[in-house]
This record gives C-alpha cells, structure tokens and sequence, in this order.
C-alpha cells in the first residue's frame, strides 16, 4: 500500500469512527477492501495521534473514547 492510498483509507476510518458507523472488524475490512490485520495496523496508526479508539461490542463499532 503506498503512502497515499494509506492515508486515504485513515481517514475514511477516521470518519467512519467519528460516526460509529465502522461496524466489526471483518466489515471494516471489506469495506475499506483490506485485510482485517490492515484494519488493526490502520487504528494503531491512529492510537498513536493520541486518540483512545476502542471497539464497542454494544453499538458494534470502533469508537473513540471523549
């Protein structure tokens, strides 16, 4: 994946994230046509710029803590 096309696919995560609407992990993968180890690497990458992300098994979702 080249730095662009990583970038985007951040920020499409960023977005679904700030909406709750990324829904499990595997549905995140296909659509955001990745792997499911791309999608755990993609919210480490996020973690990193001081977001507490987390998956909610209640709303089903990667969500970030406030």
């Amino acid at each position: 994946m080249t730095f662009d096309q990583c970038q985007e696919k951040l920020d499409q995560l960023s977005k679904l994230i700030t909406y709750s609407k990324t829904g499990s992990p595997s549905e995140l993968a296909k659509r955001l046509n990745v792997s499911e180890r791309t999608v755990r690497r993609l919210v480490e990458k996020l973690k990193t710029k001081n977001r507490s992300i987390t998956f909610c098994r209640r709303v089903g979702s990667y969500i970030e803590k406030k």
